[in-house]
């Protein structure tokens, strides 16, 4: 990958359709204090998220490389970002580029009730192979999906995003939900998850591997 990438795709309009709550996303009380070694002169990378008509849909990114069992005994680096909001259709994040393997994107859209969850990015459904356009139409039809991303070594990426309202079973009733997914299937990383209507949600960092 060159040192300025960017990851093709495009947006799509919003649906309605049914989801419920999943497990596993990035929360601020899980996040650790930047280490030492991101302070010093650690390579970064400028990541820059495109979503259209998600105006104000706040996004955090979260890392954490390992098992469930590592995690457990307290031996999974985690790390969370601040909320960062879309402005003019984009977002910018300057993370330590380590930290973009492993990446897992939590997005709260303004529009979204109650859900018990934070929806998350599929970085790849099932069925799907790295470089395949994933449409709304399709997204919507799968079962399994990574939040997981494989991450980029470049010091320039912009990652397309589709973030789209949908109705899902929320804590007491339905409402409006998301879905969120990039455009171009991308290199991921496991586990691959259960999804409803193509909804990945979370309650917890997400342990790639």
């Amino acid at each position: 990958m060159n040192a300025s990438t960017t990851l093709m795709g495009t947006s799509f309009a919003a649906a309605a359709l049914l989801a419920v709550t999943l497990v596993p996303a990035a929360t601020a009380g899980a996040a650790t204090a930047v280490g030492s070694e991101e302070r010093g002169a650690v390579a970064r990378t400028k990541l820059t998220f495109t979503v259209e008509d998600c105006e104000g849909c706040e996004l955090q990114l979260s890392s954490a490389l390992g098992t469930i069992a590592q995690a457990n005994a307290g031996k999974v680096d985690i790390w969370s970002s601040k909320t960062r909001t879309v402005s003019d259709g984009s977002v910018t994040l300057n993370v330590a580029t380590k930290r973009t393997r492993g990446l897992s994107v939590a997005v709260r859209a303004p529009w979204e009730g109650f859900t018990g969850y934070r929806t998350t990015v599929a970085w790849r459904y099932g069925g799907m192979a790295q470089g395949d356009p994933v449409t709304l139409e399709q997204a919507v039809t799968k079962k399994r999906a990574s939040a997981c991303w494989e991450g980029v070594r470049s010091r320039k990426v912009t990652v397309p995003l589709v973030v789209a309202k949908v109705r899902v079973d929320g804590v007491k009733k339905r409402v409006n939900g998301s879905i969120a997914f990039v455009p171009t299937t991308q290199s991921w990383l496991r586990p691959m998850r259960e999804v409803w209507d193509g909804v990945l949600g979370s309650q917890d960092v997400n342990i790639c591997h």
